[in-house]
């Protein structure tokens, strides 16, 4: 296991951002203005770099990484900051956008659980 958090809280924003197909999180240190639109979650250690192939788990729900900016290993490292983009792109859009392929869930609650993980 590369990461592991879960949700402990919810923006007021975030679910209008997931219905976008796209996840921001932020550790719980995040700053009141960008917290809105995030998916909170304690900080946790990233013990190596997430790449294409690496698996992300929501809850019950996996998806494999495509694409991965290049800053978002450094951004979820210090500040539990990425947005995960539900789109498949092979290119990362953005430095801090980690991109994955799969339908966006429906909604995130908090206790989901956020994992990202090597593909056995």
């Amino acid at each position: 296991m590369l990461y592991r958090t879960e949700v402990t809280r919810i923006g007021e924003f975030a679910a209008e951002a997931l219905s976008d197909n796209m996840m921001i999180l932020f550790n719980d240190n995040a700053p009141a203005d960008i917290a809105d639109y995030c998916y909170i979650h304690p900080h946790a250690v990233l013990s190596g770099k997430i790449v294409p192939g690496v698996r992300l788990v929501l809850g019950e729900q996996s998806y494999p990484v495509t694409a991965v900016g290049d800053v978002a290993n450094q951004n979820l490292e210090a500040l539990g900051h990425i947005t995960i983009r539900f789109d498949g792109e092979t290119v990362a859009e953005y430095p801090g956008t980690v991109h994955v392929q799969g339908a966006r869930p429906d909604q995130l609650v908090a206790g989901t659980a956020i994992i990202f993980e090597m593909n056995n």
